[in-house]
């Protein structure tokens, strides 16, 4: 009888802590994160510059607006919309190229360093290239 008593225990004693074990439930969200796509920006010169202006004019406007996630992704499309154009304006000079770089480094300060008088600025002086083109 002793035997069976504590073959009974000893089975109801692992059922029991079993019971006990730490369960871990998976919270994390079970979707899939998608990269988002980049489209190339393509053109003209002339249409590159005025591209670039609509854009700088958008990030202004989410600098100021203190929405910081569309600034950078207005950030992103004014680099983009820069490498594609600075091979197509290198025959204008070595300053102008420069003067340009002037011009996105402030759109780059104005998303880095929170500074709207920046953004407002690069859009203004783009402006000012824009018209004498």
């Amino acid at each position: 009888m002793k035997v069976v008593a504590r073959g009974s225990l000893v089975v109801l004693a692992m059922c029991s802590l079993s019971a006990c074990s730490t369960t871990i439930v998976d919270t994390s969200p079970t979707t899939t994160l998608v990269a988002p796509t980049t489209v190339v920006p393509s053109g003209t010169s002339t249409e590159l510059f005025n591209q670039m202006q609509t854009t700088m004019g958008e990030l202004s406007k989410a600098i100021s607006d203190s929405n910081g996630a569309m600034a950078k992704v207005k950030l992103a499309e004014i680099r983009e919309i820069w490498k594609v154009l600075q091979p197509q304006i290198a025959d204008r000079g070595d300053q102008f190229i420069q003067d340009m770089q002037r011009i996105i480094d402030l759109a780059i300060s104005s998303v880095e360093r929170n500074r709207p008088a920046d953004a407002d600025k690069s859009l203004r002086f783009l402006s000012l290239v824009i018209e004498t083109l």
